[in-house]
């Protein structure tokens, strides 16, 4: 989630509450206001009638009406245990179906009062609060609209500001998504007047200006490495194989000069393997073209076969249709060339190996043993205790393949055959 986003969201709940609050009591406030003013007029004019009884009081009857005023009212003599249950003064609204269907609502008095004579009486009255109902649904109406115009606009204007202010920070990531250390970094063109902001700055062009060159000096040593190491690795190669002809070597000396041979031959693998890793992990491969798997696991197998024709392993192609991906054929050829080596180097004698294929992934199967260390498999210079010859580096350098264009590789052990698998499609969580 944007980091403006996450603020105007948090932002927005916040307000929403506070003027939801405020709108609320400020309704609730308003009602009981208008309720106070008309039980205030039914109080007042209770008093009179009831005072204007009590001074020139009725001959003996059983119900007083007048319903001809804005105030409706009856004086009702009650028994007296009534009179007791109900003593005081209450307050409660009324609601009416007229003959029309319509309803009409009323808010009514009722208190209880006692003559000279000790009889109990129950004063009630009546006003219509059709105005006042009226008044309250237009204030429910504004006051709603109240809230959501000045929600909308606090949030309008703060989002407003908080993206003016916020500009300079997406300008930074901006040019740190097109920075690229393999080429000349552009200069930082983020002006801003906030101190935090100019501190970011130069905080990361420093930093990044240190990255492309380190990455400059890393590749020159990694190149220069290799191109030295390759000299010497080749001058001993070679005088190996003059002191392997010379007709007076003893047989241990034969055997010394051979273990000599396969470490050199070795420590030649491993350069080469050191190399293609630091420039894959530096981004040398940069071209994409579209590369047909289904020939380079032809090509592969069929120069495998021959190399490993002594272990007398049943190879094995299964796919029907075409296997292509856009990617730099040379780490394609890498990829299927390590992945089928490392097959053919640890499947026992008369094993299996299978490629098997689909439309966007392949899986490289050959029979084993026991299962592999899932956990450190993939890790430089981890290697099998059975095989002493190998580098260490041949399934690091498929994954770092993979990684460059996001296919997941993994490895699994079903049915007494390793299995590794590679996706050549992008991982939906990557």
């Amino acid at each position: 989630m944007k980091l403006i986003r996450l603020i105007m969201n948090r932002m927005t709940l916040v307000l929403a509450l506070i003027l939801f609050l405020w709108s609320l009591a400020f309704y609730v406030n308003m009602s009981n206001r208008l309720y106070h003013i008309v039980d205030a007029g039914l109080q007042a004019f209770a008093n009179n009638k009831i005072s204007e009884y009590l001074i020139s009081p009725e001959p003996s009857f059983s119900l007083l009406q007048d319903t001809t005023g804005v105030y409706t009212y009856t004086i009702v003599a009650v028994p007296d245990a009534y009179a007791l249950a109900n003593y005081g003064t209450s307050f409660r609204n009324q609601s009416e179906k007229s003959a029309n269907g319509e309803r009409a609502h009323q808010r009514n008095i009722r208190t209880i009062f006692q003559d000279r004579n000790e009889q109990y009486y129950q004063f009630s009255a009546w006003v219509s609060t059709a105005d006042q109902e009226q008044f309250r649904h237009e204030a429910l109406y504004w006051v709603v609209f109240l809230y959501l115009f000045l929600l909308s606009s606090i949030i309008a204007i703060n989002y407003h500001i908080v993206e003016k202010n916020m500009r300079p920070l997406y300008h930074l990531l901006q040019w740190i998504d097109r920075f690229d250390v393999q080429k000349k970094p552009e200069p930082l063109d983020n002006p801003t007047r906030i101190t935090e902001f100019q501190k970011l700055n130069q905080a990361v062009s420093l930093q990044f200006q240190r990255s492309a060159q380190l990455y400059v000096q890393q590749k020159e040593f990694v190149d220069n490495a290799a191109h030295e190491m390759q000299t010497p690795v080749a001058v001993c190669l070679n005088q190996a194989e003059q002191f392997l002809q010379r007709p007076d070597l003893t047989e241990g000396q034969m055997q010394e000069i051979l273990k000599l041979q396969s470490t050199l031959r070795r420590l030649s693998r491993l350069q080469k393997d050191m190399l293609q890793l630091s420039r894959i992990e530096n981004g040398a491969y940069t071209g994409l073209e579209e590369v047909n798997f289904v020939e380079l696991f032809n090509e592969t197998t069929h120069d495998l076969n021959e190399i490993f024709a002594y272990k007398d392993i049943r190879c094995r192609l299964e796919g029907e249709s075409e296997l292509k991906a856009s990617a730099h054929p040379a780490l394609c050829q890498l990829l299927v060339a390590n992945l089928c080596r490392n097959a053919y180097v640890h499947t026992p004698q008369a094993g299996t190996l299978r490629i098997v294929w689909g439309n966007k992934d392949f899986s490289v199967c050959n029979t084993g043993p026991k299962a592999l260390d899932s956990s450190h498999i993939f890790q430089r210079f981890y290697k099998d205790s059975s095989n002493p010859s190998s580098t260490g580096l041949g399934l690091s350098l498929c994954q770092a393949i993979c990684q460059q264009y996001q296919w997941p590789i993994t490895y699994s052990y079903k049915n007494g055959e390793h299995i590794f698998h590679v996706a050549l499609c992008p991982h939906p969580n990557s």
